[in-house]
């Protein structure tokens, strides 16, 4: 354990200090001298615990609504806080507290609070060596203007003795692919992928993401990627594929690891197994062996297709196989079109397990059912937990101990909570956004065709806003959630004038679905997409997209029928 004495120095410019008389930690000091002295223990890499001149610890409390004070006379979860550097450079930091939420200082009682769930400049905090007494080894830095000026800013995870200088991120970032992708889709032309259909300023997005991050496909820190259900790993050769990692740092239930030995390694390409799914588990379990055994203190996830539901399935391996310092370790999702396809819909796809932190969302709205080949691309809207929505977040997992199939499907089965696509008066998840956008699924991931198809000859400018907007977003999600991008984005429009494009040219995002009205006329309203939240195997435990995402603004062109009703009780996003 590295222990080192701070003076902390909040955005109004006043040093955090306590009083003889009071122990809550107040920004209110101009100079440094003994009742501003910090002391900053390390625990494990970024995980660290602040002893003030009193000799008690910094807590939390057990209740979030009260200030943070120096009264604890030993540690627990409540004096655990991370420390983050915000930004370049050595200036800017912010503490995130056990609860998952950033240290805030709370204007009208001057005091500070663990309620934060975005990043202000307000919350920024300066940390500057003392000696034993407490004076300032050496003036405090200025911040740089880009330290507190960018935006938007990396948030990467730091250790005490990081804290005077800035490092590289504390972060894990897995790429997932979709169906019948390679880890260079995208990239690569092969018989059943023409890189031309693709947008150039995004290619396939997980694979892109994962290019920006690394600067090389094969690379596995600081990201890696995860071959596609049914797929190989290259384009070149076709036939091959790199054995996945099963057992360590996880021990996965004996149930699991016999169900996805089949998938690991040699020739797994196969239409069959693309339309069936069934490789999903194995390149979840192994993107979650190689995530624990990267030694960081944060994961985050981006994925399309059955690669967006590997992201949720990794994260409940890693809760429920991990030892105790990495199943609680947050994770981040950034999720395009989640389809698992036919076949069971597990209980881990329909429930967000409680290490995870953040889950955004992104849906196509221009799928439906009226063509065969869409019938199997229902998206997951996965139930968020128990952090998000104030509930209990260290559920009992399920074990039906007299049942010696496949236990590993069933964890969640018990601990379902509220159905984010029904209609309720909650108050919104925090950490979970659901956005909803023109186009279809493959559109979504990087796609540029006019009717989302696979012949180059139909990429169309009309269609290229959709796939810029999400890696815009997918690059600002990342970003702010600590993943490190070495260079600049490929796309420089504004968010505005993408979606403004995206509405003002709707012709051939309403011809993808349907047409513009898309009729009622027929039964069953096959020109509405379906999205469910259920888990099971009946198909019939779905709900119309239209329904759950509620009337989108007048101003946008989102066709609905004349059938709509209700609205979820999670809010979405029009795109």
């Amino acid at each position: 354990m590295t222990t080192t004495n701070f003076a902390i120095k909040a955005s109004n410019g006043k040093y955090l200090s306590i009083t003889s008389s009071d122990q809550t930690l107040r920004p209110i000091s101009d100079t440094v001298g003994f009742n501003e002295m910090f002391e900053l223990n390390n625990l494990d890499e970024n995980t660290f615990t602040l002893k003030a001149s009193n000799g008690l610890y910094v807590t939390i409390q057990s209740d979030e609504g009260l200030p943070l004070m120096a009264s604890a006379t030993s540690v627990s979860d409540t004096e655990k806080f991370i420390l983050y550097n915000w930004g370049d450079g050595a200036t800017g930091f912010v503490l995130l507290a056990y609860n998952k939420r950033i240290v805030k200082i709370i204007a009208d009682t001057n005091v500070l609070q663990a309620v934060g769930v975005e990043v202000e400049t307000a919350d920024l905090l300066e940390l500057t060596p003392v000696d034993s007494q407490g004076q300032l080894v050496a003036p405090p830095p200025s911040p740089s203007p880009s330290a507190v000026e960018a935006a938007p800013r990396a948030m990467k995870a730091m250790s005490v003795n990081e804290a005077a200088v800035a490092s590289p991120s504390g972060v894990y970032t897995v790429c997932f692919c979709g169906t019948g992708c390679t880890r260079d889709e995208g990239a690569v032309s092969r018989p059943q992928s023409d890189k031309a259909i693709y947008d150039v300023k995004t290619g396939y997005i997980p694979v892109r993401i994962q290019m920006e991050i690394s600067g090389s496909l094969q690379a596995t820190t600081p990201s890696v990627s995860i071959r596609g259900v049914g797929e190989n790993d290259w384009a070149v050769p076709r036939n091959n594929s790199e054995p996945l990692i099963f057992s360590g740092p996880l021990t996965p239930d004996s149930t699991l690891l016999d169900y996805v030995k089949n998938y690991s390694g040699g020739d797994q390409y196969g239409t069959i197994r693309q339309i069936d799914g069934f490789s999903m588990p194995a390149l979840a379990l192994h993107a979650a062996n190689l995530a624990a055994a990267s030694g960081k203190q944060q994961y985050n996830f981006i994925g399309h297709s059955r690669g967006a539901v590997e992201a949720i399935m990794a994260a409940w391996f890693i809760y429920a196989y991990g030892s105790p310092s990495v199943k609680n370790i947050p994770i981040n999702i950034f999720a395009i079109d989640p389809v698992p396809g036919p076949g069971d819909w597990y209980s881990i796809l329909t429930q967000l397990p409680p290490n995870v932190v953040n889950y955004v969302g992104v849906y196509a709205w221009d799928m439906s059912v009226q063509a065969s080949v869409d019938k199997g691309f229902m998206a997951v809207v996965p139930r968020p937990n128990g952090l998000m929505t104030g509930k209990n977040n260290n559920p009992t997992l399920t074990d039906y101990w007299y049942w010696p199939w496949n236990k590993w499907k069933y964890l969640a089965d018990d601990i379902q909570l509220t159905d984010p696509l029904q209609p309720g008066n909650y108050a919104q998840p925090v950490g979970y956004k659901l956005y909803a956008i023109r186009g279809r699924h493959s559109t979504l991931a990087g796609n540029a065709t006019a009717d989302g198809n696979y012949d180059a000859s139909k990429v169309s400018d009309d269609v290229k806003p959709v796939p810029e907007l999400i890696y815009k977003m997918a690059r600002a999600y990342l970003t702010q959630w600590g993943t490190v991008f070495p260079q600049e984005s490929a796309v420089q429009d504004r968010v505005l004038d993408l979606r403004q494009h995206i509405n003002t040219f709707h012709m051939e995002f309403d011809a993808m679905g349907g047409g513009e009205t898309r009729n009622s006329v027929l039964p069953l309203r096959p020109y509405v997409r379906r999205i469910s939240s259920i888990y099971g195997v009946n198909p019939s435990n779905s709900y119309y997209m239209d329904n759950a995402a509620g009337d989108p603004p007048y101003n946008m062109a989102y066709p609905v029928t004349k059938d709509r009703t209700d609205t979820g009780w999670v809010n979405w996003t029009m795109l």
